[in-house]
């Protein structure tokens, strides 16, 4: 990658990032059309290959891009300065939300990302994603007070089937094309408050 990509203003980093997740979460890798990103984001195809030599290092910088976006809108809303886990889903709630104004299509990006079979990039993509996966399990595990859950609560399952569950709910506003912000975090805020209930003491 070109360090020059960094030294481009704000907000023109800002639209070749969003377009580029726009383009791949509606395409796989081989089908998305670089041209169309470029187009969408004001920039000729040959600077987009400037700053990043092919399309594989600008597919991964975009997957690395939306981890450190997450992981900063997870900061900003200390989402690890609780113990309550359902207060910590409020906040990685909230978080994500701000996110996905600021960058629209990025769930969508993670999510067909994580999916990918693409060879060129899909051993790359999952060995990324467990590792990150394994480091933020084991932060919230070791901060959670599970003296305020039900008694014989398997925590681990429990998380998984969140995990699931948010998944499912991202696949399918995947497959009807749209993620609606507001309905999201409404949504969410529904399945929060019944995990609340039905986990916690």
């Amino acid at each position: 990658m070109n360090e020059g990509f960094f030294s481009l203003p704000a907000d023109k980093q800002r639209k070749i990032i969003n377009m580029g997740f726009q383009v791949f979460s509606q395409n796989t890798y081989k089908k998305a059309p670089v041209a169309e990103i470029a187009s969408k984001a004001d920039i000729s195809k040959a600077l987009l290959f400037y700053h990043f030599k092919n399309k594989k290092e600008f597919y991964l910088f975009l997957w690395n891009k939306s981890i450190e976006l997450t992981s900063n809108a997870m900061k900003e809303q200390d989402v690890l300065g609780t113990s309550n886990y359902f207060e910590m889903l409020r906040r990685s709630l909230i978080g994500k939300c701000n996110l996905l104004r600021e960058y629209p299509y990025v769930s969508e990006f993670s999510l067909r990302a994580y999916y990918e079979e693409n060879i060129e990039v899909k051993k790359e993509i999952q060995d990324s994603f467990h590792k990150i996966n394994l480091e933020s399990e084991k932060k919230a595990f070791e901060i959670i007070d599970i003296t305020k859950l039900r008694d014989g609560i398997d925590i681990h399952q429990m998380y998984q089937e969140m995990v699931w569950a948010s998944d499912g709910y991202l696949h399918m506003a995947l497959i009807q094309g749209d993620i609606n912000v507001d309905k999201l975090k409404s949504d969410f805020e529904k399945l929060i408050h019944m995990w609340e209930k039905v986990y916690q003491k």
